[in-house]
């Protein structure tokens, strides 16, 4: 099957009959979030502040990790190895290696925080958090279900919680930075002057780049484990560029559009106006937040059926998968390069992570 027969394969999906949808209410709440790893940046240019906010919503659940702006239809794609697909689906083995280089990175700053006269309280998240995926482009409610539709809805409604203050403890090592001082900020981050700046590649950064901190006990700890400061900043926030770049591709594919009309007049026909999946979980889930009543909980709950209903009659999972799938294999030519270095930067670091592991257990 060459390309157009893959094209004409992924239009027919969009007009044929109904598919099956999973049910896992959890993945839909944690659907492909990276870990952004903003707060050591600082960028004079407003993309990436607006990437920061973005990022925020993202991990709020309330905006999809997609709803960034589209590339042109047009664009000229590579066809990408399988190691670069894997790296930009967080798929295969992946999850494993973030997890391994994250322990080890949360090591080195430990150890070097010590030196200093500091404690440090590493974090090490199971792989399980690291696993998930992007999520399905532009329909952040694929993962769930009828039975989890007909109990909860998406999701988005909860009881009042009766527990005083609202504010939850904070944690150890947040107590003792606020015990140590900004003599503990200083030695972590190191002096704020120290910085880098970070000029390309355009495509992914934009033209007026950004500047990043590099100092203290992080900015060891990203040389030692990624080989310099820029590596580490293409392997966390740069990673998810690359993949909201091609979740774009997908929404801005014409058979995408197609299949989206399909279920937003199926939509319209039972009462519901929304211009895509994407517009219907951002509406509701502000419109909770504002009014949160039982009658609320009602609509989420019938939406959310009528919904599901919409995308089994027009095969909207079906088809945004395999277009998703087809996009993961041929990408963006202007980005591929930066593809092609981060997975290289992950192989190295992954072998970085493994060697300090053996010296920490002493074999």
């Amino acid at each position: 099957m060459d390309e157009s027969d893959v094209r004409a394969l992924l239009c027919r999906l969009a007009e044929s009959a109904a598919p099956r949808s999973s049910v896992n209410v959890e993945r839909a709440r944690r659907a492909g979030l990276r870990r952004l790893r903003l707060r050591r940046i600082g960028a004079p240019a407003a993309s990436l502040g607006a990437i920061a906010t973005v990022a925020g919503l993202v991990a709020g659940g309330v905006v999809p990790i997609a709803s960034g702006p589209a590339p042109p239809t047009a664009e000229a794609t590579v066809r990408l190895t399988p190691a670069e697909t894997r790296v930009l689906t967080d798929s295969g083995d992946l999850p494993r290696v973030e997890a391994e280089i994250g322990a080890a990175f949360q090591l080195v700053v430990q150890r070097c925080m010590h030196a200093k006269g500091f404690k440090y309280y590493p974090s090490f998240p199971p792989i399980a958090d690291f696993r998930g995926g992007p999520g399905l482009a532009g329909v952040p409610q694929a993962p769930i279900g009828l039975i989890a539709r007909a109990a909860n809805g998406y999701g988005f409604y909860s009881p009042p919680s009766n527990s005083p203050g609202g504010a939850g403890g904070r944690s150890k090592e947040e107590r003792y930075a606020d015990s140590a001082g900004k003599k503990y900020v200083r030695a972590l981050d190191g002096p704020a002057i120290q910085r880098i700046a970070i000029t390309q590649p355009a495509a992914l950064f934009g033209k007026g780049g950004l500047t990043i901190l590099s100092g203290g006990c992080l900015g060891a700890a990203e040389r030692r484990v990624y080989g310099s400061v820029v590596n580490y900043v293409l392997a966390t926030t740069g990673a998810s560029l690359l993949t909201d770049a091609m979740l774009s591709a997908v929404t801005a594919d014409p058979a995408f559009a197609a299949v989206v009309g399909r279920w937003s007049s199926c939509m319209a026909d039972r009462g519901y106006r929304y211009s895509s999946p994407e517009e219907l979980w951002n509406n509701l889930a502000g419109l909770i937040d504002r009014q949160h009543t039982p009658a609320m909980r009602s609509l989420e709950i019938r939406t959310s059926l009528a919904d599901y209903s919409c995308a089994k009659t027009v095969r909207l999972l079906p088809t945004v998968r395999a277009l998703q799938a087809w996009h993961a294999r041929n990408y963006s030519a202007a980005l591929s390069g930066s593809l092609a270095r981060l997975t290289s930067v992950l192989s190295k670091a992954l072998k970085v992570a493994q060697a300090l592991q053996v010296h920490r257990n002493g074999k």
